[in-house]
């Protein structure tokens, strides 16, 4: 008799998941509307941390693209890098294209949204190798 060993969805058939990533997509957005939540919460409180709201902001952004990187790495199962990688990068793209949807009068700083871009990515790159390899 052969044992047949359980693998997780989404670890056979193709290489790249876009299932795996769009989940880590929604799983980052969602996380990142709760850090907002909360972030609007605190500064209510303590209007001294809204002179610190753009690195906060920032901070933000990066864990909910860690988290859905994460996501997105173990719902697909291998390719934990390449999954991250895009997750990171389409957040960081549509955050960038929601913002100038909403505030277009803020869609001037092209150099900030790459530096954004690459951080988002390598931020990416690391979720999607830790949820890869949990």
């Amino acid at each position: 008799m052969s044992k047949v060993l359980k693998t997780r969805q989404g670890t056979e058939g193709a290489f790249f998941s876009f299932r795996a990533v769009g989940k880590g997509l929604l799983f980052a957005f969602v996380v990142y509307f709760l850090f907002a939540i909360l972030l609007a919460s605190v500064i209510f409180f303590r209007s001294s941390l809204e002179a610190r709201l753009t690195t906060l902001s920032a901070v933000a952004g990066y864990s909910a693209v860690l988290v859905g990187a994460l996501v997105s790495g173990r719902r697909a199962g291998r390719s934990g890098w390449l999954h991250g990688i895009f997750t990171g990068c389409l957040f960081i793209l549509l955050s960038y294209y929601l913002g100038i949807v909403f505030w277009p009068t803020q869609a001037g700083a092209v150099g900030f949204m790459w530096r954004r871009l690459i951080i988002g990515v390598v931020t990416g790159l690391l979720g999607g190798v830790l949820g890869a390899n949990l």
